[in-house]
């Protein structure tokens, strides 16, 4: 009889595991595949939403263009002529003390490759920015092991970088702690940059002549012209040969004649011979219990926190800011709710009505979870309270809709590499069960992709 394969979770990374499946049903090599989501609708934290007018991403606005596999799928999906560009101008700002201040032009990798714009800066001091040349003469690590994204920015580049770029840049990604994520799982390239040229800014000289995005796309950054969730619609709607089960949640797995039993709330059963964890590393911790308690510390051993985008719509008419670039990060220490504000309208076509803005705040990360604690309507009257000086706004928003993310961005904390691979194998104990997602190995869309598919191909070949 061919193998069974359940995937629990539909989100991207669970519809990417799901639809790489398919073809294994098409070929012959599965009997049956089986997609099980709790929440009534798939598509996990990708939300887009039309309202007014407005067209609202209430968790990821876009996919990054570095790593190929978001595009990929847009396009195997017949999405290519969806695809849409980032909007110029592309500054980005940095709240520091109150004022927004321009990102220096030219900055890559921490390293600014133009010193025009970086020494005209007022973001750093004089003695900061001569700070930042020390990168060129100070050795590498030479322990080798795992530190936190702080730390190695202060040794290469002062503190001052970490405090206005890699807390808000870097960490900010995450909803972070700079002082706490692991440098080798968030941002190995740097670490991978210090050990191969000595210092960052070898690194920066020696790529300079190198392609900007691998995947050979003008910006770093794309979306669909619908919004992300049209990627996850149609990576849906695609499943023709998968039973999808939305709606219903797995209580419980348990070992049944060398596969497994999948539990539901709903009553009644799924048997398959291999399950795709698809969801995050504490859910899976709780299915993990009973059946393998060693991986499921480790699974549990992966914090998350929570977080919030909210969106505003103003008439273009009551702000008074020119808004000509992608929005602004916030530095550490600023005191503010929000740690970001995108100018969405000004960074994609087609996001507000005509004479209108949309803006999108973003609140809490690890150690700043205060924000969350204030009701929907109390949340927006502080962060207009906020943006008011900053943006010069003139009246309330037409438009404020919260979006909260309980419990649902993981933190990959210093030594998280060595967790996932204890995670791994520990499940050599449970065969044909298989762990995948944004708590392990990337959190970015592309990421869970390759997670979902990277899961589909083990599944295809009998375990994990």
């Amino acid at each position: 009889m061919s193998a069974r394969v359940a995937v629990i979770g539909g989100g991207i990374t669970g519809l990417a595991a799901a639809h790489a499946l398919q073809q294994g049903i098409t070929d012959g090599r599965l009997g049956a595949v089986t997609l099980i989501e709790e929440m009534p609708r798939l598509g996990g934290k990708i939300l887009t939403e039309r309202i007014g007018g407005f067209l609202i991403e209430g968790g990821p606005d876009s996919f990054l263009t570095l790593k190929p596999q978001a595009l990929q799928l847009a396009r195997a999906l017949g999405l290519g002529d969806r695809l849409v560009h980032t909007r110029d101008p592309r500054h980005v700002f940095i709240l520091y003390r109150g004022r927004l201040h321009p990102l220096p032009d030219g900055l890559a990798s921490l390293i600014p490759q133009r010193l025009g714009p970086f020494l005209r800066s007022g973001l750093f001091t004089v003695s900061e920015k001569a700070r930042f040349g020390l990168d060129l003469f100070l050795p590498p690590s030479r322990n080798g092991g795992d530190e936190t994204i702080g730390a190695f920015v202060r040794r290469r580049l002062g503190a001052a970088a970490v405090e206005r770029l890699a807390g808000p840049l870097l960490a900010g990604i995450h909803a972070g702690e700079v002082e706490a994520l692991s440098l080798r799982a968030t941002f190995p390239t740097l670490a991978e940059a210090e050990r191969r040229y000595g210092s960052l800014t070898r690194a920066v000289l020696a790529r300079r002549r190198s392609s900007f995005s691998a995947a050979g796309e003008a910006t770093m950054f794309m979306t669909l012209a619908g919004g992300v969730q049209e990627l996850a619609d149609r990576a849906a709607q695609a499943l023709s040969a998968v039973t999808v089960r939305v709606g219903t949640r797995v209580l419980a797995l348990a070992r049944r004649n060398g596969g497994y039993r999948l539990a539901l709330d709903r009553g009644g059963a799924v048997d398959a011979d291999r399950v795709i964890l698809a969801v995050p590393a504490h859910a899976a911790a709780v299915l993990l219990r009973e059946l393998n308690p060693s991986a499921s510390r480790m699974a549990a051993s992966v914090p998350y926190v929570s977080t919030a985008a909210v969106a505003l719509g103003f008439r273009r008419a009551d702000v008074g800011h020119a808004l000509a670039g992608h929005g602004y990060v916030v530095a550490t220490g600023e005191g503010t709710h929000h740690t970001a504000c995108t100018w969405v309208s000004s960074k994609w076509p087609d996001r507000a009505p005509a004479d209108h803005v949309l803006l999108r705040c973003f609140v809490g990360r690890a150690g700043q979870q205060q924000g969350l604690a204030l009701d929907d309507d109390a949340l927006v009257q502080a962060l207009v309270a906020e943006l008011t000086p900053l943006l010069h706004l003139k009246a309330a928003p037409v438009l404020a809709r919260v979006y909260r993310w309980h419990q649902a961005m993981p933190q990959y904390t210093v030594g998280h590499l060595g967790r996932v691979t204890a995670l791994r194998g520990a499940l050599a104990g449970t065969p044909g069960l298989i762990v995948t997602g944004g708590g392990y190995e990337g959190v970015g869309i592309p990421d869970c992709i390759r997670q979902g598919q990277e899961a589909a191909a083990a599944a295809l070949e009998g375990g994990p």
